[in-house]
């Protein structure tokens, strides 16, 4: 087995040969078709998560432990199962749900591991998908994609479920109602695809980039605001008559994002802040009762959401993402781009060909 693995945090990453492992009990092991370049990627060989009052918040110390092979957005063809191994046979193609933890935790019995305290997540903590084989500790944790093409599906177990997890904890809204968007980017541009099939409400991006704007505008008839060539803040309070917007979900997760989504909320009003750039938000403790305010997080999202997430998907026959397609070895310049915010849409890489 050919993985390229992170040996040292912000060190090149690097080719390893190690035996294909044998699936044992209800273990299913996968050739990869596909793994989606993920910005948490990007933090992983990092090595941290942006920054608080105190410094970086290193990934070291939430337990990612080295030599790793990252990513973790994979789709893969099933090769050989263990003998406790139910719902898996050789041949099939499946989207990998991640986030596992470990198995035993009232989260994971409720089919959402990404809560578990111990978790086990594949390209985070345990090996991922940068690999010509992947093993998957149960098969309960393979989705059916139906004809989706694995490069367009494997970005959904990460960045469509983050979406669509957060998009949700903004719901219901009215469709007089206005929903705000930061930031246009990976994350951004699934929501863009994905809103218009989950709420009528008025949807607003807000981004620095017009690029990334202009991409928005194409899955649908959203609004945008350049916040390098205006005051965000205040055009969405003069565009609302001074009453906010319902619902924020922020992409981004700078202390300037969070302070805008905090900032533009109407009364029983929703903050989602899902960005990992890192920052602080001082809030007087006074405007969660008098706006009778909800400001939360939300991560990944659970199993029973990644599989409603691809109903959704197939069922309403949403447009292609853009994804571009690329060799696994290309996963550095990849990584070196997402930095300098050059990577638009999805970027996917593919292992060289199986002889």
């Amino acid at each position: 087995m050919r993985s390229l693995q992170l040996i040292e945090f912000g060190e090149p990453l690097e080719w390893r040969e190690a035996p294909t492992p044998e699936p044992r009990g209800g273990e299913v092991l996968l050739r990869t078709l596909a793994t989606g370049v993920c910005h948490s990627d990007l933090h992983l060989w990092e090595g941290y998560y942006g920054e608080d009052g105190r410094g970086r918040v290193y990934v070291k110390d939430r337990g990612v432990r080295l030599p790793l092979t990252l990513g973790h957005e994979i789709v893969g063809r099933v090769v050989a199962a263990g003998p406790a191994a139910e719902g898996a046979a050789e041949g099939d193609v499946r989207l990998v749900y991640p986030w596992i933890g470990c198995g035993e935790c009232r989260h994971c019995r409720a089919e959402s591991p990404q809560m578990c305290a111990a978790p086990r997540s594949l390209g985070i903590f345990s090996q991922g998908g940068y690999s010509d084989h992947v093993l998957v500790p149960d098969a309960r944790f393979l989705v059916e994609i139906g004809d989706l093409p694995p490069a367009e599906a494997c970005s959904y177990a990460c960045a469509g479920l983050t979406a669509f997890s957060a998009l949700r904890k903004t719901l219901p809204l009215d469709p007089d109602e206005e929903l705000v968007i930061v930031g246009a980017g990976g994350l951004g541009l699934m929501a863009a695809r994905l809103v218009g099939s989950m709420t009528s409400a008025a949807v607003t991006f807000v981004d620095v980039d017009e690029r990334k704007l202009e991409a928005a505008r194409r899955f649908g008839d959203f609004a945008t605001l350049d916040s390098r060539r205006v005051d965000a803040r205040e055009e969405l309070l003069r565009r609302t008559g001074s009453r906010g917007v319902a619902a924020v979900v922020d992409f981004v997760g700078s202390s300037e994002t969070a302070a805008l989504g905090q900032g533009v909320l109407a009364k029983n009003g929703t903050l989602v802040i899902v960005g990992l750039f890192g920052g602080e938000l001082a809030v007087p403790t006074h405007f969660f009762p008098l706006r009778n305010a909800t400001i939360r997080g939300s991560y990944t999202g659970s199993l029973q959401e990644l599989r409603a997430l691809l109903e959704m998907v197939r069922e309403q026959a949403l447009p292609p993402l853009p994804v571009a397609c690329h060799p696994m070895e290309e996963v550095p310049r990849l990584l070196q781009e997402m930095r300098e915010g050059r990577v638009l849409g999805r970027a996917v890489v593919t292992p060289a060909p199986h002889t």
